[in-house]
């Protein structure tokens, strides 16, 4: 009996991973413009795209759905193979949730 071997897709977990650290960057960094803000209420006056009523909504999103979001795909990506004991059925299918998810 011949012993078939095969590999995981680490790509897309990959991706998903670089992806998960890009936006906890970008939300974190926006929650600390926003916290600046709390201590210097004048930091952004005259930059209306700086608000605080702007900044937050993009915090929030950020964080929650691209920092979380991508984490949670990467942990499917990551468990799912394992679990199943069988890569990925389409490469490009998961590329397309891969950046449909960036998109969002």
């Amino acid at each position: 009996m011949e012993v078939q071997q095969f590999y995981y897709d680490n790509k897309i977990v990959k991706k998903f991973l670089y992806a998960t650290m890009l936006w906890g960057v970008v939300g974190m960094l926006v929650g600390l413009i926003l916290a600046f803000m709390f201590l210097f209420p004048n930091l952004t006056d005259g930059i209306s795209w700086l608000s605080f009523g702007r900044l937050r909504p993009l915090h929030t999103n950020a964080v929650i759905f691209a920092f979380v979001g991508n984490a949670i795909f990467a942990g499917v990506y990551y468990s799912l193979q394992r679990l199943l004991k069988a890569r990925m059925a389409s490469d490009l299918l998961s590329n397309i949730n891969f950046w449909g998810w960036q998109l969002i």
